[in-house]
């Protein structure tokens, strides 16, 4: 029986880099706050447990939300003994590894003290304290605990904003939408109480996403991370010039010092050109995985031609220590394909592998490659470089 390599994700719209500032629109909707796990009579949570949500009255009603609601019921385990909160110099407090962590596992996981809406309604004519009653009224229902963490993170001092919004706007992950499939999907985004104490890097080590099944947020690695290191993850679009990312990141009220952005000169160039590559790396998808096909039944192709812009760009991504969400598997899947064609078990387990641990770095879960990796010889791409010259006059 063969095993198929895995094809690239397709990545939505709602999948790619969001930046983490909440935007504030004057607006009518109605927003309700509500605990999440449903509260049941003589049942207790811990605070890490707990989280309100201030969403849309709309969604609250809908099945889909209730049924998401049910989800979340119980407690979860975060996780303990692979980092700490502490001091990050100028950056503030930061979070760091306390053990050697390998590329794609699992650093923290934990559910946001608040959920919110990306877009959220204000009071232009108020005065600026009050301009997000709905914001106040569900700090309000977090337990004291968790309204201290809240109150404890970072804020920027942007003029112009509430103590609240400014808490969210510097803190706040992005979620995604809560009703999947649905056209009309708000998309929300998270505080979290350690998660949101993560700074930023324009070369990150590790990835977060939103796991809608246990309504928390993970933590992963992107790169083998020592003990001690601080951990680090994009607040935007890395693949950005740098002028472009400064200016981004100015929302979040400093100055990113990040190896990437700290570069000068003749290093400035090179890395400024390697991004530019990555951002535009998913031109030519379709006439990529084409060659590849040829070359796979053209005996007369050099076997090594296919493996040269896939190899290049697998090593922009090493470089700048950016594997840009939107494109890298698409490269991965290429080079092991070629590898197995050529009956290259050492080559195809060396892509596999590393695709296996940036996949359950981005989504929690190898989505297959791991399978490839332990048996490259078992796809159905093994030997078909061999099969065609075999077969050619």
């Amino acid at each position: 029986m063969t095993t198929q390599i895995p094809s690239p994700r397709r990545i939505k719209d709602s999948d790619q880099q969001v930046d983490l500032v909440t935007t504030a629109l004057p607006s009518t909707h109605i927003l309700r706050s509500i605990h999440l796990p449903n509260p049941h009579e003589g049942t207790e949570y811990r605070d890490v447990d707990l989280v309100v949500a201030l969403a849309h009255d709309e969604d609250l009603q809908d099945t889909e939300w209730q049924a998401f609601a049910g989800l979340v019921d119980g407690s979860i385990e975060p996780c303990s003994g692979t980092y700490v909160v502490d001091d990050a110099g100028s950056s503030g407090l930061g979070v760091f590894a306390t053990n050697d962590i390998g590329r794609g596992n699992l650093i923290m996981r934990e559910r946001p003290l608040l959920l919110c809406p990306l877009l959220l309604p204000y009071r232009s004519s108020w005065d600026e304290v009050d301009q997000y009653p709905e914001l106040k009224d569900a700090i309000s229902y977090m337990t004291p605990p968790n309204q201290d963490a809240f109150h404890s993170l970072a804020k920027s001092s942007l003029p112009g904003k509430s103590a609240v919004k400014s808490i969210i706007d510097t803190n706040a992950l992005y979620l995604g939408p809560l009703q999947i499939g649905s056209p009309q999907a708000r998309e929300y985004s998270g505080v979290c109480r350690d998660i949101s104490r993560i700074n930023h890097s324009c070369s990150p080590n590790a990835a977060y996403r939103f796991d809608l099944r246990t309504f928390t947020f993970e933590v992963r690695a992107l790169f083998s991370i020592p003990a001690g290191d601080q951990i680090v993850i994009s607040y935007i679009d890395a693949a950005l010039p740098r002028n472009k990312r400064l200016e981004r990141l100015s929302a979040y009220d400093f100055s990113c010092s990040c190896t990437a952005c700290s570069l000068s000169g003749v290093a400035l160039v090179q890395s400024e050109n390697r991004r530019a590559l990555i951002a535009r790396a998913d031109s030519d998808i379709e006439g990529r995985d084409a060659a590849l096909e040829r070359w796979a039944r053209t005996p007369s192709i050099p076997s090594d031609y296919i493996n040269h812009v896939d190899k290049m760009y697998m090593d922009l991504f090493e470089k700048e220590r950016l594997y840009y969400e939107p494109v890298w598997e698409g490269f991965a899947v290429r080079l092991c394909k070629a590898c197995c064609a050529l009956k290259d078990s050492d080559g195809a387990r060396k892509w596999a592998s590393l695709a296996a641990a940036l996949s359950r770095a981005y989504t929690g879960d190898g989505r297959g490659w791991q399978v490839v990796a332990d048996a490259p010889e078992r796809t159905d791409w093994w030997g078909r470089r061999c099969r065609n010259t075999t077969q050619s006059p």
